[in-house]
């Protein structure tokens, strides 16, 4: 079977036109036509039924079950394409949420040099929902990620290292600093200054004011830690952050949260099941999961 094939039909049920299809792909109409008769002689059934006037195509029963396979099948290639080049090129992929940079990464960064795998990393910050989908899709190789209750993400290999409650944030003069613990329903007219949704506080935030039964004043996001917590200094609103994102240099006070059974911030190492490890990922791998230690 030829794999082009498998991506023409799977645009053709995307947009429903031969000649849309071929423009798309720079070829000429026929060669849809003919790779849609080859799959439909290679499965024997009808795929796609077209009327007289060949203007209108409707996608039978057989031809939806195939075009969730060529999805599958056309994911996994472009995957490998990736796996295959990031080998040639003898780097590592690394993704790093900018918290977790802060606080465990400088922990091995003293071994990195030691084995000299400094120059072969490849750094990308961002949120850690954002480096999962990029861990997912092969355009990391491993990452650093901070999540909120089990990652359990089909084809990943997850391994824990670390895990930090979450709290609430003020400055060091507001009238809350001196709570010994909050809860989210003493918060409901309170502003608050927190991160973008790709981060994992996003999720836990959303637990706690669920839970509380309390709707969020949310006067500002950002994807920069640094800015919430100048923010958060300067007034504009509390924060809520793990505690491992705050620092005596700071000048702000982490408040315990009053909620049974809440989430934790956890850090995990996390890479595809599938990846072929190679000596150098291996290496630096171990060297995540065993710093600690």
């Amino acid at each position: 079977m030829n794999t082009r094939d498998l991506a023409y039909f799977a645009q053709l049920v995307e947009l429903r036109n031969f000649t849309q299809v071929a423009a798309h792909f720079g070829v000429t109409q026929p060669t849809i036509t003919l790779a849609l008769k080859r799959l439909e002689d290679e499965f024997d059934a009808r795929l796609i039924h077209r009327d007289t006037s060949h203007t209108r195509l409707t996608v039978t029963t057989a031809g939806r079950q195939l075009y969730q396979h060529a999805q599958a099948i056309t994911r996994e290639l472009a995957l490998a394409h990736t796996e295959i080049d990031h080998l040639r090129e003898e780097k590592i992929r690394f993704g790093l949420p900018p918290i977790i940079g802060n606080y465990y990464f400088p922990k091995i960064a003293a071994k990195l040099v030691t084995v000299g795998l400094t120059e072969q990393l490849m750094t990308q910050g961002g949120g850690s929902g954002t480096l999962l989908t990029m861990v997912q899709n092969g355009s990391l190789d491993i990452a650093l990620l901070g999540h909120s209750g089990p990652l359990s993400a089909p084809g990943l290999t997850v391994t824990q290292l670390a895990q930090a409650p979450f709290r609430i944030v003020v400055p060091a003069g507001h009238p809350l600093a001196q709570q010994k613990s909050l809860a989210f329903t003493a918060l409901a007219d309170q502003p608050f200054v927190v991160l973008d949704e790709g981060y994992v506080h996003a999720r836990a935030f959303r637990w706690f004011t669920q839970t509380a039964g309390v709707r969020p004043n949310i006067v500002y996001r950002s994807n920069d830690v640094g800015v919430v917590k100048q923010m958060i200094k300067q007034g504009v609103g509390i924060g809520f952050l793990t505690q491992i994102a705050i620092t005596a240099a700071d000048g702000l006070v982490a408040i315990p949260i009053a909620q049974t059974d809440q989430p934790r911030f956890t850090i995990s190492v996390v890479h595809r099941t599938e990846q072929v490890m190679t000596p150098l990922l291996t290496t630096f791998a171990d060297l995540l999961t065993h710093s600690q230690k």
